[in-house]
C-alpha cells in the first residue's frame, strides 16, 4: 500500500514537471517572437566603400608559401591572420591588388542597407563557429578619401575583424546579417 502511494506521488510529480516544462517552452517561443532588436551607434561615418575580394581556394598553399617572400607573408597575414591592426597600415592597403584581391566600389545606393548591418545592436540569438577564418572579403570605409574603417569578413564561418570604430562590434553579423551582407556584395 505504501509503495503504491509513493509511486502515485512520483507519477503526479513527474506529470507536473512535464507540464511546467511545456509552459516554459511556450513562454520562450513567445518571447522569441516578440523580440525587437535595439540599435545603437553606426560603426563608421563614410562616403565611399572600397570592396576587395579574393577567390583563393587553397589555404594550404598560403601556409606553404608564406616564408617565400614578403608579399607571400603579407598575403598569409591578410587572409588568415590579423593584418591590418591599424588604419594607417599603408602597406596593407597598397598591396591588396598585388596579392590578387579584385577591387570594386560599392554603389552609394547600398549604403542604407550596409548601415543596418554595421551598427551596434542587441540580438535574439548569438551564433559562433569554431572554424578558421579565411578573410576573402575586405571592406575599406573612407570619408573624404581617408580610411576610417576596415572590415575583413569570412562568409564561410561567420567571423570578422573590424578596426576603426569605437562602437561595440560584438554582435556584428548576427540574426542573418552575414547572409544579407554577402547578398549586397555579390549582387
Amino acid at each position: 500500500m505504501r509503495g503504491s502511494l509513493i509511486i502515485l506521488n512520483l507519477f503526479f510529480l513527474i506529470s507536473s514537471c512535464k507540464e511546467n516544462d511545456k509552459n516554459k517552452i511556450t513562454e520562450v517561443a513567445t518571447t522569441e517572437k516578440s523580440f525587437v532588436p535595439k540599435y545603437g551607434k553606426e560603426f563608421f561615418e563614410y562616403d565611399k566603400i572600397e570592396y576587395y575580394n579574393n577567390d583563393i581556394d587553397s589555404v594550404d598553399a598560403l601556409e606553404n608559401n608564406k616564408g617565400l617572400s614578403k608579399l607571400n607573408n603579407l598575403k598569409y597575414e591578410i587572409i588568415l591572420g590579423e593584418t591590418p591592426k591599424k588604419l594607417d597600415d599603408f602597406e596593407f592597403l597598397k598591396n591588396l591588388e598585388k596579392i590578387n584581391f579584385q577591387k570594386s566600389e560599392i554603389d552609394k545606393s547600398k549604403f542604407g542597407e550596409i548601415n543596418k548591418i554595421f551598427v551596434e545592436k542587441t540580438v535574439n540569438q548569438i551564433s559562433d563557429y569554431a572554424c578558421i577564418a579565411v578573410y576573402r572579403d575586405i571592406l575599406i570605409f573612407k570619408k573624404q578619401n581617408k580610411t576610417v574603417g576596415i572590415a575583413k569578413i569570412c562568409f564561410e564561418c561567420f567571423k570578422k575583424q573590424i578596426i576603426g570604430t569605437n562602437a561595440n562590434t560584438e554582435n556584428f553579423g548576427q540574426d542573418g546579417d552575414y547572409e544579407k551582407l554577402e547578398k549586397i556584395l555579390k549582387n
